[in-house]
């Protein structure tokens, strides 16, 4: 089988503050992997957690699973049992025009931008200073056939594994290069990376 490898989109929304111009300038912080603001501070929720996600009427109900257990994993791996994401409902009603409202959605979109015909699934996050305060999930269901098992031997794309992925951005996390990470920014066809590795563990224990 040729294995074909796609891209992963993060969109990052900073919203300036009135005042940002006559502040005291912050002091540049490691990244950690994160996303930084135009002072070089990480942005994530910081403590105010859980992120409360909202799954979209336009998600179909065998896509459920997958998406539980890839907040089973940050809820397990990262907060130790404490949730890190939880989800409000599911089948939730909304346009399909994701946009700043104070809240966090996953979608599944059966159109897409024609020009990105190999980007999986697009995540925006809005923050304010340091403050992340929404997330909102978009996943290419017109360009890409997932695997929505939990079983672990697939050739398509594994819709679980790509969520991890999604929701660490939705945490703050930006791409890396490290084989193995659960936010290298490809994911291929038959690949299985649904674990949070330590390379990940310990970019997201710098905020959390």
């Amino acid at each position: 089988m040729k294995t074909r490898v796609y891209t992963l989109v993060i969109i990052t929304v900073g919203l300036a503050l009135g005042m940002q111009a006559c502040s005291r300038k912050l002091t540049p912080e490691e990244s950690c992997n994160f996303v930084q603001n135009p002072e070089q501070q990480r942005v994530s929720w910081n403590s105010r957690l859980p992120v409360k996600l909202f799954v979209h009427s336009s998600v179909p109900v065998e896509a459920y699973g997958a998406i539980d257990r890839a907040v089973a994993e940050f809820n397990t791996t990262l907060g130790g049992g404490r949730e890190i994401f939880h989800i409000v409902a599911k089948g939730a009603d909304g346009d399909m025009n994701p946009k700043k409202e104070g809240t966090s959605m996953i979608y599944w979109f059966n159109t897409w931008d024609a020009s990105r015909p190999t980007e999986q699934a697009r995540t925006t996050i809005y923050w304010s200073g340091v403050q992340i305060f929404e997330a909102d999930i978009r996943i290419n269901a017109l360009n890409f056939d997932f695997n929505l098992t939990e079983n672990g031997t697939f050739s398509r794309l594994d819709l679980q594994s790509l969520l991890v992925h999604e929701l660490g951005h939705g945490l703050g996390l930006a791409h890396n290069g490290t084989n193995g990470s659960v936010m290298n920014f490809s994911l291929n066809e038959g690949q299985d990376r649904r674990k949070i590795g330590a390379v990940d563990l310990s970019s997201l224990k710098c905020e959390y």
